[in-house]
């Protein structure tokens, strides 16, 4: 059973999220770019005064976070729907991983849709990797890649690119309630629309044709659902029963499986989509939290 400030957070995102009525098209994603960046939407729950150090990579601000002397480092690659939320949005969420692993993290601004469509974000998180193996002299033994949301789905876009120009993988990979299924097809898109308390399906699309641009959504780089995913590192992958996105990772852990990754799935009652985001109030995040710092840590060993 979910815990009462689990219940309170899932209220407030139906609130403030789902019963926010935006604009369509750009003026939405403005307007929801506004409200992140001065804290009206989710601002005590996500704020955090967390130390951070910037650098910039390829003209993507990002910054990092943690034990600069740690011996493992975390690349991580927010979410959004692949326009909105930041670097800063989740530098608590990174921080705590980072203390509960004692590990060192960057945490990368990418490009955004509409302004820069696919494949702009990929060409930045590579760019991301790359400079922490070539600039930072890092093994990629030594390093993790983790997202949330489409940054989930970032995360493995990444990975299948590092496997098509035969660049080391990282260690492993923790994904957050990871978007994986661009084309909508999943059961859980339709069968739990009105328990998500956070994503409206049927604006669903809109966010997909911005970022998708002329690309078909079942690019098997745009929707890794469809993609060959044999070669990449270990995952865990944690998604909550509430979540329209359920099946993009109960059905990327089966096919992860298949195709000889060592995928382990954790399934969170009663929780809503990347609902680790919310730490300082709901317990259930904080121990999701923990479990992905031990996965790196058991990774690592």
């Amino acid at each position: 059973m979910a815990s009462l400030r689990s219940k309170f957070y899932s209220a407030i995102l139906r609130r403030f999220l789902r019963g926010s009525i935006l604009p369509e098209g750009e003026e939405g994603v403005r307007m929801m770019r506004e409200r992140m960046a001065s804290g009206s939407v989710l601002g005590p729950i996500m704020r955090t005064r967390a130390q951070k150090h910037s650098v910039t990579i390829n003209g993507c601000h990002a910054d990092w976070h943690g034990d600069p002397s740690a011996s493992h480092t975390l690349l991580y690659l927010h979410g959004g729907g692949y326009m909105i939320g930041s670097h800063e949005t989740h530098r608590g969420l990174v921080a705590q991983i980072c203390k509960f692993a004692g590990i060192r993290a960057l945490v990368l601004n990418y490009r955004k849709a509409p302004e820069d469509p696919f494949p702009a974000a990929i060409e930045d998180a590579e760019a991301a990797y790359d400079f922490l193996v070539e600039q930072e002299g890092l093994d990629p033994k030594n390093m993790f890649v983790a997202g949330d949301s489409a940054g989930g789905g970032l995360s493995l876009a990444l990975m299948l690119t590092l496997k098509e120009k035969g660049k080391t993988q990282p260690k492993a990979a923790a994904l957050l309630s990871p978007w994986t299924d661009l084309t909508i097809s999943g059961r859980s898109h339709k069968e739990r629309d009105q328990r998500d308390p956070m994503i409206d399906v049927s604006r669903m699309s809109e966010a997909i044709d911005m970022y998708r641009g002329s690309a078909p959504a079942d690019h098997p780089k745009i929707s890794p659902l469809f993609a060959d995913l044999s070669g990449l590192p270990p995952m865990l992958v944690q998604v909550g029963t509430e979540e329209v996105l359920f099946d993009d990772s109960t059905r990327l852990v089966e096919n992860a499986k298949a195709a000889g990754v060592a995928a382990e799935l954790e399934v969170w009652e009663d929780m809503p989509h990347v609902h680790q985001i919310a730490y300082r109030l709901v317990p259930e995040a904080k121990a999701a939290l923990r479990n992905i710092a031990a996965y790196f840590v058991k990774q690592s060993t």
